[in-house]
């Protein structure tokens, strides 16, 4: 999985690069417009947290009559700010790893199974309803189709099927139906059932 962060540049490293301690030397060494056209391309980087890729001196001219940046001193600040570079690549990596890591870890979390008990299976498959019609009755087949789910839910290992959203309407007119107040009797009981440990 790729996480793409801002590189974390602190102020001291912007400053490090923005306002440099080169010493320079009357003959041979970098011009100083490259060096500095360079060292602004970094800093702009640095400010806007977006990673600093290789640097070469190969692009910087050399000044034969004029002063410029002493090449040594030009080289370590450039090895400076390639191993800052490094060492944020490498904690990015490591957090990278770790959130990685923890997405592998969370589904293995899920799919430990709730351990319901067979009484407890039983229970649901041997409820019983007593039956009346009119209004205060609720359809046969939707409450035995929610009672599939739990006992389904159940035998997985699942969590219960949620019991406030559950919905039954009347029988249709001339049907019996389950009482609805026993019907709502058991989900009650079944929103305190909680699995075994």
């Amino acid at each position: 999985m790729l996480v793409v962060t801002r590189t974390p540049w602190t102020p001291d490293h912007i400053a490090r690069v923005e306002e440099p301690r080169l010493p320079r030397q009357s003959r041979g060494g970098y011009v100083i417009e490259d060096v500095q056209r360079q060292l602004d391309r970094i800093a702009g980087l640095m400010r806007t947290g977006r990673p600093v890729p290789p640097i070469s001196t190969a692009a910087f001219r050399r000044a034969r009559f004029s002063e410029g940046y002493a090449p040594a001193a030009v080289h370590a600040l450039l090895a400076h700010v390639a191993g800052w570079q490094r060492e944020m690549d490498e904690q990015a990596r490591e957090q990278a790893d770790e959130v990685e890591q923890a997405a592998e870890a969370a589904p293995a979390a899920d799919e430990r199974k709730l351990n319901w008990t067979r009484q407890q299976q039983v229970w649901v498959r041997e409820m019983l309803f007593a039956r009346r019609t009119g209004g205060r009755a609720y359809a046969v087949d939707e409450v035995d189709d929610f009672l599939d789910r739990v006992l389904l839910a159940m035998a997985k290992g699942e969590p219960l099927p949620d019991v406030q959203t559950a919905l039954f309407y009347s029988p249709r007119f001339g049907r019996g139906g389950y009482d609805a107040i026993a019907v709502d009797h058991f989900l009650d009981q079944l929103t305190r059932l909680r699995p075994a440990l």
